[in-house]
């Protein structure tokens, strides 16, 4: 019993190929075995998502490399971030440590300006009492 085959043209349709590479698949009499269609349709199925794979594989590998590119600047930009709020930091401390000092010198200033008014009041009254004493010494005599 002959083998079932169709021709070069519609084998070609199938395969999704030239004709020429369709007539080099053809048997003595022209035309293409179904079976030789059957396996090289696998073939060229399997070629094809072979393609789409490494497609995609490429695809992927760029969106890889666009992540880790990513992933370098924001490191760089995380790191910057932690030193500008160490930095910040020392800075508030420095203020901190600034507006104490401030405020005890401010109550320094405080107790000094204190110690003058009593001692200006303390003047005061010595100078009110020797005059007093003056004046007695005046009027006794």
């Amino acid at each position: 019993m002959p083998e079932p085959s169709i021709s070069v043209s519609e084998a070609a349709r199938f395969l999704d190929v030239p004709e020429e590479e369709a007539r080099k698949l053809a048997d003595a009499g022209g035309n293409v075995p179904l079976e030789t269609v059957r396996s090289h349709a696998g073939a060229a199925a399997i070629a094809r998502e072979l393609s789409r794979a490494r497609e995609e594989v490429g695809r992927l590998s760029g969106q890889l490399k666009e992540v880790r590119t990513s992933n370098v600047r924001l490191q760089k930009e995380l790191k910057e971030s932690v030193e500008e709020r160490r930095r910040l930091t020392e800075e508030v401390l420095e203020l901190r440590a600034a507006a104490e000092e401030r405020l005890m010198l401010m109550e320094r200033i405080e107790h000094i300006a204190r110690v003058e008014q009593e001692l200006e009041e303390s003047t005061s009254e010595l100078e009110r009492l020797r005059n007093r004493r003056f004046l007695n010494r005046l009027l006794n005599r």
